[in-house]
């Protein structure tokens, strides 16, 4: 049996399942709609066929996370460049600025025991960084003008993309939810600060 952390766009479940169980069997399960989704595996997405496979075939022993979130053009990137990764965010520095000004709280998540998992941040004054525990955006801005953060590799390593994996690949997956619940939350977020406008008055 492997333990199993699903996350889509309700709220994350866990589940126990036999390591036989394929990925697509898990899904369905679950009632996600994987077809207008995309689907990963401990950060890694997962194709057509891989769907197919069980949890043991993809050498998942003890736990992992699946996730399967709605495609979204605009989503979380890792873009691997010759020796280096780009991590383009959904949002631009402007939007994790006016969040870790007036919603500080929302730039957090908390994993089943309440315990921090992981955190967005932004210091325009360095080149940022990037880990397991949270993401920092520094200076960086793609062409769209999102946020982004380089991550240098190792110019040795054959496949610069299962590095990433092994590196970022939970990181990736914390980022895009957390993006994608911040997305939901971003017209509340705007009233509250409209509101906050309205109580400011010039005599």
């Amino acid at each position: 049996m492997v333990k199993i952390t699903l996350i889509t766009n309700n709220p994350r479940e866990v589940d126990i399942v036999p390591e036989t169980m394929t990925i697509r069997e898990f899904l369905e399960a679950h009632d996600v709609n994987y077809g207008i989704g995309s689907t990963s595996l401990d950060g890694v997405t997962i194709n057509t066929e891989g769907l197919d496979k069980s949890f043991l075939a993809h050498h998942v022993t003890e736990r992992a996370i699946v996730t399967c979130l709605a495609n979204k053009d605009n989503g979380a990137q890792a873009i691997v460049m010759g020796s280096s990764c780009v991590v383009k965010s959904a949002l631009t520095p402007e939007q994790i600025e006016r969040i870790k000004k007036f919603h500080p709280d929302a730039l957090k998540m908390y994993d089943e025991n309440d315990e921090l998992a992981f955190r967005i941040d932004i210091n325009q004054a360095t080149p940022g960084s990037i880990n397991e525990y949270g993401v920092c955006f520094g200076s960086g801005k793609s062409s769209d003008g999102k946020a982004t953060v380089t991550v240098l590799l190792d110019p040795q390593v054959e496949n610069p993309a299962e590095l990433v994996y092994e590196k970022l690949g939970r990181a990736l997956m914390y980022l895009k939810e957390m993006e994608s619940q911040l997305e939901e939350a971003m017209p509340e977020m705007t009233a509250e600060e409209n509101e906050i406008r309205r109580m400011i008055t010039t005599i």
